[in-house]
């Protein structure tokens, strides 16, 4: 036997597959999934900061207008959180490199960095998207002076809502960002053998 023969036994043994290699064609299809993908990450970006943007304005001029210590406490920190949700959102979009000037490989890998830095948005949303605004929802309604009964209702409902959005961001990490990051990681391994 020869060793192309073994090869070829050992490829079939092992259930693999021998598969031809087109490099433009991998590049112009991921390319393609990238720009779509960003078009989603702007969608998204936008309107979180006009989400942002309500939230500051009705959280500070709730605040003028509020007497109570507390509650106005809470409404500075839920608008000081809209200002935490947009520089945070702008930071890791300035992370996005440019295509033009690096070499294929290269490029995959600084923009499989940013959307690691993506995913990571969505992994630890509790800590810097849902876990400000709940403090400062709940310091709100402890400033208002409600019956125990209705502090512990509007608690629950912003803990559920809270909740419903972090398995949403959960999901999307799973389903959208995992499977991206994996098929670049595929693609930047494809272009380092074949090169």
């Amino acid at each position: 036997m020869t060793d192309d023969e073994l090869s070829m036994i050992w490829q079939k043994s092992a259930g693999t597959e021998v598969i031809s290699f087109n490099k433009p064609a991998l590049i112009a299809d991921l390319n393609s999934q990238l720009d779509d993908f960003e078009k989603c990450l702007n969608k998204r970006d936008r309107r979180e900061i006009i989400g942002s943007a309500i939230v500051i304005f009705l959280f500070g001029t709730g605040a003028l207008f509020v007497t109570s210590i507390l509650a106005k406490t809470g409404l500075v920190l839920g608008a000081l959180y809209g200002i935490l949700v947009i520089l945070v959102l702008r930071y890791v979009k300035k992370q996005k490199p440019e295509n033009d000037s690096l070499p294929v490989g290269d490029y995959l890998v600084k923009h499989r960095q940013y959307l690691v830095k993506q995913r990571n948005l969505l992994k630890n949303v509790i800590y810097w998207y849902l876990l400000p605004p709940f403090v400062s929802c709940v310091i709100f309604f402890s400033g208002l002076k409600m019956e125990t009964v209705h502090l512990v209702i509007s608690v629950m409902i912003v803990f559920v809502m809270y909740s419903w959005i972090y398995f949403l961001n959960k999901a999307g990490v799973k389903n959208t960002f995992d499977p991206l990051i994996s098929r670049i990681d595929k693609a930047i391994d494809n272009i380092e053998t074949s090169e």
